[in-house]
């Protein structure tokens, strides 16, 4: 383990002396990605529909995806999902991210596509880099369904 966080190499020992214990596990990979959901605002609930019909166009997906690929040279933007609610515009990024886990890789991305956004959408106010659609360090129903 590369960490030098004396608590969490603890941790995660305990954890594999249980799981060792108990027989061992098993695991499957469904899906290899990370995520990050940046919320943006603007004036209206309309100008925010804009965005999020721009980002759900698979014609778009190609040109954002440059932006957010340029920032890496191991991370690439897979999807792009969006949830509206009045002005605010809730967006997630799912990048892969090669060996690495990757969330300064993918809120390095995702900044970069932002501000790509920013050019084409000028009156768009960025909330926040995460605005919880990614659930970053917290249980999640999201993270169940869609993954991490």
């Amino acid at each position: 383990m590369a960490t030098t966080e004396g608590c969490l190499v603890a941790s995660t020992n305990r954890g594999c002396k249980a799981i060792y214990a108990s027989g061992g596990a098993t695991s499957v990979v469904l899906r290899d990605a990370m995520t990050r959901a940046p919320v943006v605002r603007f004036g209206t609930a309309k100008r925010a529909a804009e965005l999020k019909f721009f980002l759900e166009d698979p014609l778009n997906f190609e040109t954002i995806a440059a932006a957010f690929n340029q920032s890496s040279r191991f991370g690439r933007l897979q999807s792009i999902k969006c949830a509206i609610a009045g002005k605010n515009l809730y967006t997630r990024f799912s990048c892969s991210t090669g060996d690495a886990m990757g969330m300064n890789m993918v809120s390095k991305g995702t900044q970069q596509s932002l501000e790509f956004l920013q050019n084409e959408f000028p009156d768009m106010d960025v909330i926040g880099i995460s605005g919880n659609y990614c659930s970053d360090k917290k249980p999640a129903a999201v993270n169940w369904i869609e993954g991490r």
